[in-house]
């Protein structure tokens, strides 16, 4: 499979406030559980205390999150366009000024991919505060970017990152599916004005095109459905402590702690540059 004017993109560790630093020698302790996951002692969830992981409960889907997708031969990340093109204000075919994009990442594997820029990055959070499980809106996630955009897909399909505000067409449903892998995910939403689910996908690699897009299409979830979603490991091993809002792998009724929102604020404030919303708690 051939890609002519795919982007290639060095993969840098985009750092957060608060994340630890490596040091030149590995300390006993990390030896220790090291040593200990080998033997079967010790999961690897437990271990991780920076860099980011596969989602794997829906409460990991709010804050920091990268969205990945693997072909035959690349591991792409969801994007916008660089802040220089942004700045520029360079538009995409749509005339939209936040084109959501593939980048192609070099030199990694899908475990090993990181955010090398904040475009890649998008804070997500629960569109609603319900409380029902039976509620449709209640597995609802809104992501923001970096630039206070959401993301969103219309009618026809087209998928970008513009909107200043939450509304139907920047509500996404998640549906894990751990079946298909680790952090593996699809992302669905349906437009007012039509009957049937739409789901964020990428353009079928077999369909000849040079250049991987993402579109959200009515249809079933397949190959070019399935995208691998990570979350920073230090928040998610923060939510599986004892006394956390995470039971079952369901929210909890109630809020999270003040050190999970402090975490989550600290990590949002890298994020948005640009002037905060005060109606947003990840920008207070």
């Amino acid at each position: 499979m051939e890609y002519q004017s795919v982007k290639i993109n060095k993969v840098k560790k985009l750092s957060f406030k608060g994340d630890k630093k490596n040091s030149a020698k590995p300390s006993k302790k990390s030896k220790t559980k090291k040593h200990k996951h080998d033997k079967g002692g010790t999961k690897q969830e437990d271990e991780a205390e920076d860099g980011w992981v596969p989602v794997t409960l829906p409460s990991d889907l709010e804050g920091p999150i990268a969205f990945y997708f693997r072909d035959d031969e690349y591991i792409y990340t969801l994007s916008l366009p660089p802040q220089e093109a942004s700045k520029a204000r360079i538009l995409d075919d749509k005339g939209s000024e936040q084109a959501v994009q593939l980048v192609a990442l070099n030199g990694t594997s899908l475990l090993e991919a990181e955010p090398a820029a904040v475009e890649q990055v998008f804070v997500g959070r629960k569109s609603v505060p319900a409380t029902e499980t039976t509620d449709p809106e209640y597995k609802m996630h809104s992501f923001k970017s970096y630039a206070g955009s959401y993301l969103s897909a219309t009618r026809t399909g087209h998928v970008s990152c513009s909107a200043v505000a939450i509304g139907p067409l920047e509500k996404w449903t998640p549906i894990l599916l751990p079946e298909r892998g680790e952090g593996a995910i699809a992302l669905m939403i349906q437009p007012p004005g039509v009957s049937e689910d739409y789901f964020l996908s990428v353009n079928d690699p077999s369909s000849g095109s040079q250049k991987l897009s993402v579109a959200a299409k009515p249809t079933s979830i397949g190959f070019c459905q399935v995208f691998v979603a990570k979350c920073q490991a230090a928040l998610r091993k923060q939510r599986r402590l004892p006394g956390s809002a995470v039971e079952s792998g369901l929210y909890a009724a109630t809020q999270h702690s003040s050190t999970n929102d402090d975490g989550q604020r600290r990590a949002e404030a890298l994020l948005d540059k640009r002037q905060k919303s005060k109606s947003d708690r990840y920008c207070k």
